[in-house]
């Protein structure tokens, strides 16, 4: 394998780790808060701020779980008719699926930064957050999925060409 495609390998697997952690912390916080927010409901007065907190966390954390899945393969796939496929077709599907998400991960940043340009006065009711920072949570993660992709690319053509083909 060249340096860039073991940069591009290696810097997809740091990215993923980070956001393991990310994901944890986002919901261990989310849990956290929803605990909060019963136990003030139940025993004191309710916390403002904790569902709206929660609603967005909840937003960052499934975006930046959405890279993992995407990472391992595990979002949803029919794949019943290119098993049947030699192994060396199969992987130029698998590359085109990937060319296929790279085309709707750019779109879907793009959107997502308009969102955040359209909504860069407007603030949260309850926390006062500016809701620009919510709508990160689209174009970092498609980001990140981008970053997999091309990762995803390069272990596909070093599967089939070996290492004369991606150095």
């Amino acid at each position: 394998m060249g340096q860039i495609t073991k940069f591009i390998t290696n810097l997809s697997n740091i990215v993923d780790r980070a956001m393991v952690g990310m994901v944890f912390l986002i919901v261990a916080s989310m849990v956290i808060v929803t605990t909060l927010q019963v136990v003030f409901r139940v025993a004191f007065n309710a916390l403002t701020w904790s569902e709206e907190l929660s609603r967005y966390l909840l937003v960052w954390g499934t975006f930046f779980g959405a890279t993992l899945a995407y990472k391992r393969g595990n979002h949803i796939a029919v794949t019943f008719i290119i098993d049947f496929f030699p192994t060396k077709l199969r992987v130029w599907f698998n590359v085109l699926t990937y060319m296929l998400s790279f085309a709707f991960f750019i779109i879907v940043a793009q959107q997502g930064m308009n969102m955040i340009t359209m909504q860069v006065f407007q603030v949260s009711p309850a926390l006062q957050l500016p809701m620009k920072y919510v709508y990160w949570s689209i174009p970092l993660s498609c980001g990140i999925m981008i970053l997999h992709t091309f990762a995803g690319i390069v272990d596909e053509l070093h599967k089939a060409f070996g290492k004369e083909a991606v150095s």
